[in-house]
């Protein structure tokens, strides 16, 4: 835990430097999360075998830990799975999406990711519509998904490192920044699209593979959108 918490920390910098210079930080905290779970991982057998056999429970509840968090993104995804055969396949402004009754906006699946908007999306000005849209479209460009997939995947190693949790939630709104600033080297406005995250914004777990429109908490909006603001038009074409 005492490395996880030196990358964090030195992660937490690099990050400030790297948006002063308008550079994606996405990798920075997936790199973060890897050398947090497989460095220790190398050294693992010798401080097993030198662990008391007293302690014996503390694998035991390693064991479970990660069991258990196996589990429950199974249980996630047979969940998203069961929706799926509910979702109505339409086209919206010309590209292809699913609606949903209760799910979305947002980008679901793994291997085959997909467009998941909710039914309500069609009662909206077609401008907002146009914005969610290319939002979603951007997560698919950068494979959200997956990253996020393998950023879980590490995670199931070692689900007792509130560290690597902490840095999952940095990697998270690393990737809400990032997209934000692919919307804007789009040439959508600053103004028009903070109105549709705060209005239409609706986080979704990750734990399947789906990929959050927007990290709705106000305080973490008002962190994007201060970011955004600093955001010139060639670093955001710096993310495309």
């Amino acid at each position: 835990m005492a490395l996880a918490l030196l990358l964090s920390a030195g992660a937490s910098r690099a990050e400030h430097l790297l948006q002063r210079r308008g550079r994606t930080t996405r990798w920075l905290w997936l790199a973060a999360i890897a050398a947090s779970v497989i460095v220790p991982l190398a050294w693992l057998p010798g401080v097993l075998a030198a662990m008391p056999a007293e302690q014996a429970q503390l694998k035991l509840g390693w064991f479970v830990l990660s069991v258990g968090m196996l589990l429950l993104l199974a249980l996630r995804s047979a969940w998203l799975l069961s929706h799926q055969r509910r979702w109505e396949k339409t086209s919206l402004l010309g590209t292809p999406v699913f609606l949903s009754g209760g799910i979305g906006p947002c980008v679901a699946g793994l291997l085959r990711p997909r467009i998941v908007m909710p039914v309500w999306l069609q009662l909206i000005p077609p401008r907002q519509q146009a914005l969610l849209l290319a939002h979603a479209q951007c997560r698919l460009a950068a494979r959200d998904p997956q990253l996020l997939a393998l950023a879980y995947a590490l995670l199931v190693l070692m689900p007792w490192n509130l560290s690597l949790w902490w840095q999952l939630h940095r990697l998270r709104f690393a990737i809400e920044v990032d997209c934000d600033a692919r919307m804007l080297a789009h040439g959508h406005a600053l103004r028009d699209y903070a109105i549709v995250l705060r209005q239409h914004g609706q986080y979704y777990s990750g734990l399947t593979g789906a990929s959050p429109i927007v990290l709705n908490a106000p305080r973490a909006l008002r962190r994007r959108r201060h970011l955004m603001a600093r955001f010139t038009r060639n670093q955001a074409t710096n993310l495309l």
